[in-house]
């Protein structure tokens, strides 16, 4: 049997087969197969399968074989408390930075690789990349314009144009294939209402008219075709913490923006777009909005010991599941950090209790399938 260095060797010459004696489709279909944990080692062994590995048909052969991973990546800060036997807390324990929670195989990972995040930046996912966009400076607290972009497919992080604005705590989501900001704050604390949209193929940003009123502290979510991007409530300079219970969609078309009335409910609620439909997550029920009716419906029971006011939540596997991250209650009265993962087929939660390390708090939520 040839050894791995003259494996690789080999590989560096003229096209051989990916897998000795086996036609290239097959050998993809049993590279599709291979663990999204493995990917790295696997496109280390040769030129080739790192171009197989890297090919835009990958996706769709991995999704062929039924081979797919939802992977959760959150934006969180270190949990000091998960030190170790002798009391030494992990490296940059209390970094805000990125973690990794595979929501197909239960495993969770750091993702080292990432260069240094903002506090309280905020994360979107376009495809298989997902983008860390703006924040506070760790040292002058002030709100930046950074983003970063991981190409979860092959790890690769790179840094990717500035927003064109500074902004912190705004409204932000993938729809119809872009990132789309809104709101939030500048370096003074006034409140937005600016908003721009990232093509991160391109890598460029498109300014977009603002919206009727300023938005701090806003969520963003797409709309039910999916193409549309929705700022929900937040609320003005001079209405600090007031939110408000209305909100605002761009449309692509017409490049404005329409209001829609009495979508948040409650104050403090987590959204998600789940098939088309917005779903609040919070109080007692999961309440999903009618909005021919403008109203809300009870689509399932709130996640188990949520703590009201912590809840960030995104859909996975095509709105299969939903993720939901937060505090959670404890017998003794005190409380910790949980996922959460709703079945939106059988309506069931299942709470999973993070490794201590993982175990801090989450400030935003993003979701690929790889």
């Amino acid at each position: 049997m040839r050894n791995q260095k003259s494996r690789v060797q080999e590989c560096k010459g003229e096209h051989i087969d990916l897998i000795p004696g086996m036609p290239d489709d097959v050998a993809v279909d049993c590279l599709a197969r291979v663990p999204h944990a493995s990917f790295r080692s696997m496109r280390g062994v040769c030129r080739g399968w790192n171009s197989a590995a890297t090919a835009p048909d990958f996706a769709l052969a991995r999704a062929e074989a039924g081979a797919n991973e939802d992977l959760v990546y959150l934006l969180q800060f270190g949990n000091p408390a998960a030190a170790d036997a002798d009391g030494v807390a992990p490296e940059n324990a209390q970094a805000y930075g990125v973690s990794v929670y595979n929501v197909t195989t239960g495993e969770w990972r750091r993702e080292g690789a990432a260069p240094p995040v903002p506090m309280f930046a905020q994360c979107a996912a376009v495809g298989s990349r997902l983008a860390v966009l703006g924040g506070w400076d760790p040292k002058t607290f002030e709100p930046v314009a950074d983003v970063h972009v991981l190409d979860a497919s092959t790890g690769v992080w790179r840094r990717g144009a500035p927003m064109r604005s500074a902004r912190s705590f705004f409204a932000c989501a993938e729809a119809g294939g872009k990132i789309y900001v809104a709101g939030g704050h500048d370096k003074l604390k006034n409140a937005l209402k600016t908003a721009e949209a990232y093509d991160a193929g391109a890598d460029a940003w498109d300014p977009l008219p603002d919206m009727s009123e300023e938005r701090d502290e806003c969520d963003g979510m797409a709309t039910v075709a999916g193409d549309r991007f929705l700022a929900v409530s937040g609320y003005r300079t001079g209405r600090q913490g007031g939110f408000e219970r209305d909100a605002e969609w761009f449309d692509p078309a017409s490049r404005e923006w329409r209001r829609l009335e009495r979508v948040r409910a409650p104050p403090s609620a987590a959204h998600v777009v789940v098939r088309g439909r917005v779903w609040c997550i919070e109080g007692t029920a999961v309440m999903e909005y009618r909005g021919e009716r403008r109203s809300w419906r009870e689509v399932g029971p709130s996640p188990p010991g949520l703590k009201a006011g912590t809840a960030r939540a995104v859909a996975v596997g095509g709105g299969e599941r939903v993720v939901v991250t937060g505090a959670i209650e404890s017998e003794g009265g005190g409380t910790g950090h949980a996922l959460w993962v709703f079945d939106v087929k059988s309506k069931n939660w299942t709470v999973v209790r993070p490794p201590p390390q993982f175990a801090g708090f989450v400030f935003s939520i993003g979701s690929v399938r790889v």
